[in-house]
């Protein structure tokens, strides 16, 4: 390939970025109460720090439902404490104690958000008694009118934490509504209506306590899942004016589930309570470009319709395949979602599963043994140095701006960021060819020279000798390189 010149147009912008993130959800927990300072204090600046890690700027904290004093047959690790173990209960603040010293050691590094997400409500709230649903619990788990209860349990947590010094920005209170959740782990269903139900509550309670912290949902399962009916068939390219995304819920005769847009967008007051935002999980969206982009595209087309300028977030996202790897096939897999996910559906936030997973399987940043063998290892995945090759440089406030081309060849991707109140560009090149290639960035007479950072097979975010802005820049086979401006 001759030298590709890309150029940079900063007055031609696009989203604001908000923050890029992860979960401590399950290992944390253990990991937090059992492993040493110096291995914790790894785990953290791996996670937080932008001088020895991937800099991530959200950290989100699982307030669990109690599923390991009801559900003691599953893994244990996905078995989560409650702070309130029934309706009489007192509050138990010691409880997630390993989490709270990762939410600690994320503030002390810098972190600059806190989401606090729920899976399921806590145990005694469920109509069931467990922190998953079964086939008699209809179309939620929550107990009927427990609205109110399950509002005041969260905004008693967020009152807490603020007054610790952690407040939570964020509370997600729902998780993948869509899906069923009988049994494996925490999570809880809820039809539209019963998930309205709930974000009104929680509105209420938390404004009546005066509490700053912002409603994120509905964290749908699938991104198909957000469309309304008739973006959903131009989409999947169907003619049938009466077909309809049936997967999930749909089809069960619990109520209606999905078209999260048309619900929650499409209603001024429902809009204005979920702060004009919505987020959901790229799970099985790299397969081919109509997933990648033309998906992605009409999930952006879709929100435009009934809100312009409404934020969209991708919340989750792993390789659901088991198998772990640690190296540069899985991790530029990841990047290409993520170039999609920003360049596509102009996503504002982006936020990776599990931080630390002890599974063999594509779900975590970095791995450990430590379940297996008691060997407290910390096996960082170059998954982990990709997504900093993002996170660590496209700060919060941080603007998307065009840059022409922004693919070449689906090999080589290619987005570009000015950060805000500052001249600063940041440019991400995501290569998954086989050859290097030359190229030159043209951003006009605001660029003196690029620094450069690179993740490959060799390299994990390695500093490489700055290049004059004028110059052409080698990006190395199978690589992600992130260019910054001085």
């Amino acid at each position: 390939m001759p030298e590709l010149v890309v150029h940079i147009d900063t007055a031609r912008r696009y989203q604001r970025i908000e923050n890029f993130g992860a979960s401590g959800a399950w290992s944390l927990d253990p990991i937090g109460k059992e492993w040493t300072e110096a291995n914790k204090n790894m785990l953290a600046d791996l996670l937080f720090s932008r001088e020895k890690g991937i800099g991530l700027s959200l950290w989100r904290f699982n307030i669990g439902a109690g599923g390991a004093l009801t559900d003691q047959l599953w893994d244990p690790w996905r078995g989560a404490e409650v702070f309130k173990a029934s309706e009489d209960a007192e509050y138990d603040w010691s409880k997630h104690a390993g989490q709270q010293w990762f939410l600690r050691a994320a503030k002390k590094r810098g972190v600059e958000r806190f989401l606090a997400c729920v899976y399921s409500p806590p145990v005694w709230m469920t109509k069931n008694g467990h922190a998953h649903c079964d086939k008699q619990s209809g179309s939620t788990n929550l107990k009927p009118g427990y609205e109110p209860h399950f509002a005041r349990f969260l905004a008693d947590v967020l009152e807490h934490f603020a007054k610790e010094g952690l407040p939570f920005h964020y509370i997600s209170p729902v998780n993948e509504p869509n899906w069923d959740w009988e049994g494996g782990q925490e999570g809880c269903r809820y039809n539209n209506e019963d998930l309205k139900r709930v974000i009104h509550a929680l509105y209420d309670e938390v404004r009546s306590r005066r509490l700053a912290t912002e409603i994120v949902v509905p964290e749908a399962g699938e991104l198909v899942s957000l469309l309304d009916d008739q973006f959903y068939r131009r989409w999947a390219r169907i003619e049938d004016a009466r077909a309809a995304h049936t997967h999930g819920n749909r089809s069960k005769g619990w109520g209606m589930y999905g078209q999260y847009i048309r619900e929650l967008l499409g209603d001024a007051e429902m809009r204005r309570k979920v702060g004009n935002r919505l987020c959901a999980h790229s799970y099985w969206t790299d397969s081919s470009l109509h997933l990648l982009k033309d998906l992605r595209r009409t999930v952006r087309e879709n929100m435009d319709s009934y809100a312009p300028g409404a934020q969209y977030w991708q919340t989750e996202y792993c390789v659901m395949e088991h198998r772990r790897d640690l190296g540069m096939d899985t991790a530029l897999r990841v990047a290409r979602v993520i170039h999609y996910d920003l360049t596509a559906a102009n996503a504002s936030a982006w936020h990776w599963w599990l931080a630390v997973s002890p599974y063999d399987y594509k779900d975590g940043l970095i791995y450990t043994d430590y379940r297996q063998t008691g060997q407290q290892n910390i096996l960082p995945s170059k998954t982990l140095w990709v997504l900093g090759n993002f996170s660590r440089f496209i700060r919060p406030g941080a603007v998307r701006v065009h840059n022409e081309p922004s693919e070449v060849e689906e090999q080589l991707l290619i987005s570009a960021y000015m950060q805000n109140r500052s001249p600063r560009l940041v440019c991400v090149v995501v290569h998954r060819g086989e050859k290097e290639v030359t190229l030159r960035l043209d951003a006009g007479q605001r660029v003196e020279e690029w620094s450069l950072f690179i993740t490959s097979t060799e390299h994990d975010l390695a500093r490489q000798p700055a290049v004059k802005a004028n110059r052409e820049v080698v990006i190395p086979p199978r690589s992600v390189v992130t260019l910054t401006s001085s």
